[in-house]
C-alpha cells in the first residue's frame, strides 16, 4: 500500500463478511452489510487498489489431506551474510512444506510453520533439505499437539481507521 487509505465503516463490514466467505457475490455481501451491490463492488475494488485486499483464497484442512503434523521450527544461521540469508529465503520459498516463515527477535533468526505427513518426512526435510544448505547453526522443532486457534482473519474492530 503506497498511500494512506481511510477504511470506512462499510469497508470494515465488507472485510468481515469476505474473510468469512470470499465466494459471496456483491449482491450477497450487500445484503449482509446493508448497502447496494454497486457500492460494495466499488469499495472492494478500492481496497484491492490500496493493497488492503491482496487476494481471494480458500483454506484447506491439512490433516484431511494427509499432512497430519504441524511443526514450528526455530532456525539459527551460523553466519549472517547477504548470501546466506538470501539462500535461506530462497530455500524457504521453494519448500512446499513451509507454510509460513518469520524473521523475528529472540534466540533464533527464523520461525517456520511446517506441515508434514509424519515425523519421518519432517526429519527428511530437515536432514536432506535444510541442513544441506551448510550454514544452519541450530534448529529447534516444536510439534503441535493440538490447535487452540488458527485463523488468518483480522477482526475489523482492531483495525486502525487510517491505514498507511
Amino acid at each position: 500500500m503506497d498511500k494512506s487509505f481511510e477504511l470506512l465503516a462499510l469497508d470494515r463490514r465488507i472485510l468481515d463478511v469476505l474473510q468469512d466467505d470470499a465466494r459471496l457475490s456483491s449482491q450477497d455481501i450487500a445484503q449482509r452489510v446493508n448497502s447496494s451491490p454497486s457500492s460494495v463492488w466499488r469499495r472492494i475494488r478500492a481496497m484491492e487498489d490500496a493493497g488492503v485486499i491482496n487476494g481471494f483464497r480458500i483454506t484447506v484442512d491439512a490433516e484431511k489431506l494427509g499432512m497430519r503434523e504441524t511443526i514450528l521450527v526455530n532456525v539459527s544461521l551460523d553466519r549472517h551474510t547477504p548470501e546466506t540469508t538470501a539462500a535461506f529465503a530462497e530455500f524457504v520459498r521453494n519448500s512446499p512444506q513451509v507454510l509460513e516463515c518469520y524473521v523475528g527477535t529472540g534466540g533464533h533468526d527464523y520461525t517456520l510453520k511446517v506441515v508434514a505427513a509424519d515425523m519421518r518426512s519432517h526429519f527428511d526435510f530437515l536432514q536432506k533439505g535444510m541442513i544441506q544448505l551448510g550454514f544452519i547453526g541450530k534448529t529447534d522443532s516444536t510439534v503441535v499437539m493440538s490447535k487452540i486457534k488458527e485463523t488468518s482473519k483480522i477482526a475489523s474492530e482492531i483495525i486502525p481507521r487510517r491505514l498507511r
